[in-house]
């Protein structure tokens, strides 16, 4: 999920500083956008460096949301995510990588090309060589890093959720529509719970199953898990929800009382039993 800068005047950079302090030193500027790394090319990098990887989604059949993009100069795999029409993968070159030339490849474990998983070769990195002091600096400068994001964005119509990551904001209060074309069968016996919901709801309909959710008034911002519970198997997390401040005046819709199915037929048996006590009470008077 991309999270836009906000500009501050002259005006507002002056009030910062007032408010922090004449004394207290400014905070590091932020890190640079990671580096694209274009198809069929190769890039010069410096350890600690971050790469992005990003294709057209649906223009290639290997490349979608959850694909790993792999080399032997990154620190860790990256992950092919959403953003709108785009597939984004960012990663970092490892502190401890050697001079030279790296292939960068991406594949799908769910996609198979004349019996084997694809694997395809998107571009290559060459690493600059580095002394000691840079890489010890590379190695503190990754550490302070914040983890990448795992959020991602559909484009405008999409159903929700696209993947268990696919987090959409809704204010407290608000609706979300929850649907799944895979689940074909499992009407009714699906359902979906979590802590920001007013309460669960089970999934219903034939070709696919679908649940309107409503955000408590009282839900603190921040991002929800959803549950996924089918009968006869283990709970999942299923998707993901960014709740924003309620509006003013909300409130939650009255939920109606339930009376327990009990009640009636013990009404009853108390009104026999009040009537049989009186009988028993005049015979009595009665024999004296």
């Amino acid at each position: 999920m991309m999270v836009r800068a906000t500009r501050i005047g002259a005006a507002g950079v002056l009030a910062l500083l007032l408010a922090g302090g004449a004394g207290r030193a400014l905070s590091a500027p932020a890190e640079d956008p990671p580096r694209p790394l274009p198809s069929s090319a190769e890039l010069s990098v410096r350890p600690g460096e971050r790469v992005s990887v990003t294709t057209e989604a649906l223009v290639s059949g290997d490349a979608f949301s959850g694909v790993r993009v792999t080399s032997p100069a990154f620190a860790a795999d990256g992950t092919l995510r959403m953003d709108d029409s785009l597939l984004v993968a960012v990663v970092t070159v490892s502190c401890t990588a050697e001079p030279g030339s790296y292939e960068v490849r991406f594949g799908s474990p769910l996609g198979y090309e004349n019996g084997s998983p694809i694997d395809r070769l998107w571009g290559s990195v060459r690493v600059a060589p580095a002394d000691a002091a840079e890489r010890a600096q590379c190695a503190r400068q990754v550490a302070q890093r914040q983890p990448e994001s795992q959020e991602e964005r559909y484009p405008a119509g999409t159903e929700w959720p696209a993947s268990p990551w696919d987090v959409r904001t809704v204010p407290a209060g608000g609706q979300l529509k929850a649907e799944d074309g895979l689940e074909m069968g499992n009407d009714g016996m699906v359902k979906l719970s979590s802590p920001g919901f007013t309460r669960p709801v089970v999934m219903h309909g034939d070709k696919r199953v679908t649940a309107t959710v409503r955000i408590r008034c009282d839900a603190q911002p921040g991002l929800y898990t959803v549950h996924w519970k089918e009968e006869g198997k283990p709970a999942k997390i299923w998707a993901r929800y960014r709740v924003t401040a309620a509006a003013p005046g909300c409130q939650d819709p009255a939920v109606a009382p339930q009376k327990a199915p009990w009640l009636p037929g013990a009404a009853a048996l108390a009104a026999v039993g009040a009537v049989g006590y009186a009988l028993v009470r005049r015979r009595r008077k009665e024999s004296r």
